[in-house]
């Protein structure tokens, strides 16, 4: 339940944050929408995960829904086979990504932070006194210093004696036109795959046009993420429309990309640098960071405060990890 803490949390702090905004802006960072998980029954895998998800939503307080499929294919104008199981979360929802970093950002300001658009950090001399380098030799120095570069997060704390086994994957982002009216609203989970799956979200971003993409994409280095090719996943996700979703458009109308920085078990990393500890970082989301970002941004603004998290992300430490899987060089 370590996942489920920091959600919740996290959901709870993005709406004191967004309360501090003015009434009209309360309500327009989130969507809600029911979350439709389905897979094989006869699958293990897969009706574990169903079976976490129905703890998941019980223990935040809701009844999940385990209608039949048929009745699942009828409402949200999908094709899944009779073989099949499905979960909701009544309380599903999106929120949406701009509006919340708006807020954050603005409160941020409001308390006197100071933003620093267009100023890649191309150093960090590590210290009692952390100089930090960006466009032009401009330098900042600093007491402690929060660390989190998403896709950069290995070739960044290499420079800082740490060698950790994540990488980037650049990942097919892509939006189908829906071309059933009476399709409504929902996002979706397909827990079928053993190594990854699909997923969707509904027409927020492009009206008129589902989100549904495969969490999964080809190593990249994030400096050169356009030689990665997604070509093949574009394929997969086609096959995959026409079979399970016939409200859609088999061809996307929009093609965006995006990266992911993954860990082996697929957990992120938030720690204290074993040697500098006024340097604290957090990387390797893996694709599931923003819902938990609240959460994880104020353990960090503790530790670098000398304080503790309020919640447990001992399991969250580079500690886990092997010798083997960690090289320093400190």
């Amino acid at each position: 339940m370590k996942w489920l803490s920091l959600v919740l949390a996290s959901w709870d702090r993005l709406l004191r944050i967004i309360w501090l905004k003015r009434e009209e802006e309360r309500f327009s960072s989130t969507r809600p929408y029911p979350l439709v998980s389905v897979g094989p029954g006869d699958s293990q895998s897969a009706a574990e995960k169903l079976a976490k998800m129905e703890e998941s939503i019980r223990h935040s307080g809701f009844e999940p829904e385990i209608p039949p499929i048929r009745e699942v294919n009828e409402k949200y104008r999908t094709n899944f086979p009779s073989n099949y199981k499905a979960v909701i979360d009544p309380s599903g929802g999106v929120l949406l990504a701009d509006k919340c970093i708006q807020a954050f950002r603005k409160l941020y300001i409001d308390y006197g932070g100071e933003v620093l658009d267009n100023w890649p950090v191309t150093s960090i001399a590590p210290g009692d006194t952390i100089e930090i380098k960006g466009p032009k030799e401009n330098a900042i120095k600093v007491k402690n210093v929060v660390i989190c570069p998403g896709a950069w997060f290995a070739p960044l704390m290499e420079t800082l004696g740490l060698k950790f086994p994540t990488w980037a994957e650049k990942i097919g982002v892509f939006y189908w036109k829906i071309v059933d009216a009476k399709t409504p609203g929902f996002t979706f989970i397909d827990t079928s795959d053993t190594d990854h799956h699909f997923y969707a979200l509904p027409d927020v971003e492009y009206p008129g046009y589902m989100k549904l993409c495969p969490h999964i994409g080809p190593m990249v280095n994030p400096n050169e993420r356009d030689k990665g090719d997604v070509s093949m996943l574009l394929q997969n996700a086609q096959k995959y429309i026409t079979r399970y979703f016939p409200c859609l458009e088999p061809k996307p109308s929009v093609m965006e990309t995006c990266m992911y920085t993954l860990t082996p078990d697929e957990s992120f990393i938030l720690d204290r640098h074993p040697k500098y500890t006024n340097i604290t970082f957090a990387g390797g989301f893996s694709g599931t960071g923003f819902k938990i970002a609240p959460s994880c941004g104020e353990a960090l603004a503790r530790m670098a405060m000398g304080l503790e998290p309020k919640l447990d992300f001992s399991s969250f430490s580079c500690s886990r990890f092997t010798q083997d899987q960690v090289r320093s060089r400190l």
